[in-house]
């Protein structure tokens, strides 16, 4: 996925759109396209929005990085799951969905050989984070304190922006308008469907701030990964 604006990157995104934003040397796109050719995937699809002729151009058909790209174009707007449903190839067997902004160590082809082992008809990656609560919180039943916490910290699992996806989801998508990853996993969920989280530990970085790029950088150079 590779098609949005990247608005918490202005103004370095009026020009360049975030997928060929770099880290270090290369765009973070380019190290996503490496890692899945190491990863012994055969074929990208990109799907474009934003600055589309500039993702095209540089990527072209994928020969210089010895994996064949190609490209939805998208009309409009359509969301992280819209366009999906458009594209024939995404038919014929399960695969691997990851936002364009992602910068992760995950082995790919175990996370969707893991999908294709389990039954579900989705698997998305997860990450556990932590968020500090900055007052005593109560436990409180029909009114009466049973305890309190001075400012516990509230653990929670969060969509880390990787999937695998089995054809079978794909018809609980519109065939038109936009519609996010949430909805059609909310879609796949009330028709009793069977969706499974698994556990991202490794290297995972939502690059969607200047300060994340510079993080993510430094972290790199810290344990001395080349991506």
């Amino acid at each position: 996925m590779a098609g949005g604006e990247g608005t918490r990157l202005r103004p370095f995104t009026h020009t360049i759109p975030k997928p060929l934003l770099p880290i270090g040397r290369r765009p973070v796109a380019q190290i996503i396209v490496e890692r899945l050719r190491e990863n012994h995937f055969n074929e990208i699809i990109m799907t474009l929005g934003y600055a589309a002729e500039l993702i095209r151009a540089y990527f072209q058909d994928g020969s210089r990085f010895d994996i064949p790209v190609s490209y939805y174009h998208e009309p409009y707007a359509m969301g992280t799951a819209g366009c999906l449903r458009r594209i024939p190839a995404l038919r014929e067997a399960p695969f691997l969905l990851t936002n364009g902004d992602l910068l992760t160590d995950l082995d790919y082809a175990a996370f969707l050989e893991s999908h294709a082992q389990s039954g579900a008809v989705l698997t998305v990656a997860s990450r556990m984070g932590t968020v500090p609560i900055p007052y005593g919180v109560l436990h409180v039943e029909d009114g009466a304190v049973q305890g309190v916490e001075e400012k516990p910290d509230h653990r929670f699992t969060f969509n880390a922006g990787i999937y695998a996806i089995s054809p079978e989801a794909l018809q609980y998508l519109p065939e038109n308008g936009r519609a996010d990853m949430t909805d059609l996993i909310a879609e796949l969920l009330k028709a009793g469907k069977s969706v499974r989280s698994e556990e991202l530990t490794g290297l995972w970085y939502d690059l969607a701030a200047v300060e994340d790029f510079d993080a993510a950088l430094n972290e790199l150079s810290r344990i001395g990964l080349k991506f």
